[in-house]
């Protein structure tokens, strides 16, 4: 018996030591940026886990940083908005990135109002993807805001697993690595992620490879979801309630709002319409319009689009094989560069040019009707391309 108890003992205190040593790494090493002990170059100034744990990362670090300017939206957010550009006006700065790979409209309205619990930013810039604001006329969807009552338990349970677990010590000893590749990926201190993991994939399949994946899954994605953005009762998807919900948040905290369409390259507009979704598309935008005109009496709030059959959006896409080329605009058909979001940014803070325009009602019919004589001339002088799309499209599964 006394040998058995004296195991036991050994075993505990050998498991507390491991646990110990575990902790103290993982809080040293500090993979998602959350508790800040040291910050060394070569050893973890480089956070190459965060974006494993985005939200947890992001959520923590918005209020240490206490931005005046928000930013909010999906993945082309995140990867196209840069904080540090340039193009922010001195009174915006610092700038926040919190938007999350995969949220729609309904979750960044939910992270808006998470953030606003422990900061205080002037302006938001909130970016919107209109395949988020498709539903099924059957579906009889609704939005509700997700309440705050689980953050703090969900803060620390997070916390936790980012000191305890093995995973997170995986992830410590990834990041302690990461400091000496050229092209590793992770998030900045603000929130951007540069995606240098896409620079090496270009680099070694080429542009064209990229480009192809994220069409044949445009082209799935389109073909087989819904293709209206109002239900059949005529409620309008619970997207646009997302929207209202957003507006009402900023109205009540005085900040001010810039929603912003995504520039979408001209691969993604035609997909839109050869999947039959152009209708709902121009419906979309004539909603997003209806609801901001009508917020702009009690809200500082402006709706931005910057998709176009520009110079832009028909850069030319490589040839397959050819890891050479680099574009300058596009990482491929879903994703957008920061060039192009930095152009996007002094757009709508006040430069000259010719990408981008403010909607509002007195406008929207000649502007919807000049997208659609864009995309017929752009079918017409790109036939190749518009064909190879058009194959995506009806190989597409289940069409």
């Amino acid at each position: 018996m006394p040998v058995a108890r004296e195991y036991l003992w050994i075993w505990f205190w050998w498991t507390v030591v491991l646990l110990g040593s575990v902790a103290a790494i993982n809080v040293l090493i500090d993979p998602y940026g959350l508790f800040r002990v040291v910050d060394v170059p070569g050893l973890n100034r480089l956070k190459s886990q965060a974006s494993e744990r985005g939200p947890l990362f992001k959520h923590a670090n918005v209020t240490r940083v206490q931005p005046k300017t928000l930013i909010l939206g999906n993945s082309r957010a995140e990867i196209g908005f840069d904080p540090d550009s340039l193009a922010w006006p001195d009174a915006a700065r610092p700038v926040f990135n919190l938007a999350l790979p995969g949220a729609g409209v309904g979750a960044v309205a939910g992270d808006f109002a998470r953030a606003l619990r422990g900061t205080n930013p002037e302006l938001a810039v909130v970016g919107l993807d209109f395949v988020d604001f498709r539903v099924d006329p059957k579906a009889g969807d609704s939005f509700r805001l997700a309440q705050g009552a689980g953050d703090r338990w969900r803060d620390l349970l997070d916390r936790s697993s980012a000191v305890l677990t093995l995973t997170a010590f995986a992830d410590s000893l990834a990041t302690v690595r990461a400091q000496h590749e050229p092209l590793s990926t992770g998030l900045t201190d603000a929130g951007f992620n540069p995606k240098h993991d896409y620079t090496a994939i270009a680099r070694r399949e080429g542009y064209f490879a990229l480009f192809r994946q994220r069409d044949q899954e445009n082209a799935l994605n389109y073909s087989r979801g819904p293709k209206s953005v109002f239900q059949r009762d005529g409620r309008a998807s619970p997207g646009f309630d997302a929207v209202d919900s957003i507006i009402a948040q900023a109205r009540a905290r005085g900040i001010a709002l810039r929603f912003v369409i995504y520039p979408y390259h001209a691969h993604t507009l035609v997909l839109f319409h050869l999947a039959g979704l152009w209708p709902a598309y121009e419906d979309w935008k004539r909603e997003l319009v209806r609801r901001v005109d009508a917020a702009r009496e009690t809200a500082d709030v402006e709706l931005w689009d910057f998709t176009a059959f520009s110079p832009y959006a028909d850069e030319r896409i490589p040839s397959p094989g050819d890891t050479r080329s680099e574009l300058a605009w596009y990482w491929e058909a879903g994703h957008f560069k920061k060039a192009l979001g930095d152009i996007v940014l002094a757009r709508m803070f006040g430069a000259q040019g010719t990408l981008g325009s403010r909607l509002a009602a007195d406008m929207l019919e000649t502007h919807l009707a000049d997208q659609a004589a864009a995309r017929l001339a752009y079918e017409t002088t790109h036939r190749e391309d518009v064909a190879d799309l058009a194959t995506l499209v009806a190989r597409a599964p289940g069409r």
